[in-house]
């Protein structure tokens, strides 16, 4: 199927380079430690690690793949504990929320920029779908905001690439617009729908409403 707009919907909108495995050039810290490296008795990951999702998706948090059924790759290889009592979750666990904003408007990703400080949310700003798969590639955000500024197909077909990309397989996508209309066969790709311009802290309560269970795609505010 093809768009009008000229859009493929088997062309990756997130640059080939971006949608691979996380660089060996990682952030220091020990938010950006991992769980194979953790746990793995040698440098490289083992094969039983390479089987798993938390591996194969690159994920920094593995206790966010505890829902993950087993048959589905989430094999859970160290697991002695829960989540809350690991020593390893302890060790990287994030309290913030963290919020990747994407626009095409850069004076309203400006103004959100300047309201963060302060707030609970860890947020990241992309002004383009290419800087989104960059900033992807070592920020793991809980929800992205898509703006529907990028127009009604290219929109949609960013949503769906988000959904597809392995190095995000639980982020919550939410569009924003200044109504609440988005293109029907995008309806399950996204969890609800923000009317913009939102102030951050709107946008802050409303996520937290959202909870962490999937909400109906109509969830509005």
């Amino acid at each position: 199927m093809e768009y009008s707009e000229g859009v493929s919907s088997s062309a990756s909108l997130l640059p080939r380079a971006e949608r691979g495995f996380v660089s060996p050039e990682q952030d220091e810290g020990p938010r950006s430690a991992t769980c194979w490296k953790q746990y793995s008795q040698d440098e490289d990951p083992n094969q039983q690690c390479r089987e798993c999702l938390s591996y194969r998706s690159q994920a920094r948090r593995c206790h966010e793949m505890r829902g993950v059924p087993e048959e589905f790759g989430s094999l859970r290889l160290y697991c002695q504990s829960a989540c809350e009592d690991c020593e390893f979750y302890q060790l990287t666990r994030d309290p913030q929320r963290s919020v990747l904003v994407v626009s095409r408007k850069a004076g309203w990703l400006a103004d959100l920029a300047a309201q963060a400080t302060g707030m609970e949310l860890n947020l990241q700003l992309a002004a383009s779908v290419y800087e989104c798969g960059a900033a992807i590639e070592k920020f793991r955000p809980d929800f992205i905001v898509v703006d529907r500024s990028f127009g009604t197909h290219r929109t949609q077909d960013i949503c769906r690439h988000l959904n597809d990309d392995d190095r995000i397989p639980i982020t919550r996508i939410i569009l924003t617009s200044r109504q609440a209309r988005w293109p029907e066969e995008c309806e399950h790709d996204i969890y609800g729908w923000i009317e913009k311009p939102f102030p951050l802290d709107q946008l802050d309560k409303f996520i937290a409403a959202l909870g962490s269970e999937r909400q109906p795609s109509n969830s509005v505010i």
